[in-house]
């Protein structure tokens, strides 16, 4: 049986919110990191340190908190909360 040939092309998988949410995040703290140290040396002033680096990596490790707990949630439900059993046999 032949299978049409843009079959995989077509259905793609879609990405789920929370990695779309987690990607942005990365990003954004790459880019504000390195938009930051390219202003620290342009002006001579490391004052906006103090404050990017708190909210910037605070957003990070909120967007992957979020991310760890939503795939232990979902891991829960598919294979249950008996993990303690599996580990046992």
């Amino acid at each position: 049986m032949r299978k049409y040939a843009g079959y995989h092309t077509r259905h793609r998988k879609k990405v789920e919110t929370s990695k779309k949410l987690l990607v942005f995040a990365v990003a954004m703290v790459i880019l504000i990191t390195i938009v930051t140290v390219i202003a620290v040396f342009v002006l001579q002033d490391a004052s906006p340190l103090e404050w990017l680096i708190a909210g910037v990596f605070g957003l990070c490790s909120t967007a992957y908190g979020f991310y760890y707990w939503k795939a232990k949630n979902e891991n829960i439900s598919k294979y249950g909360s008996n993990v303690e059993d599996d580990v046992n046999m």
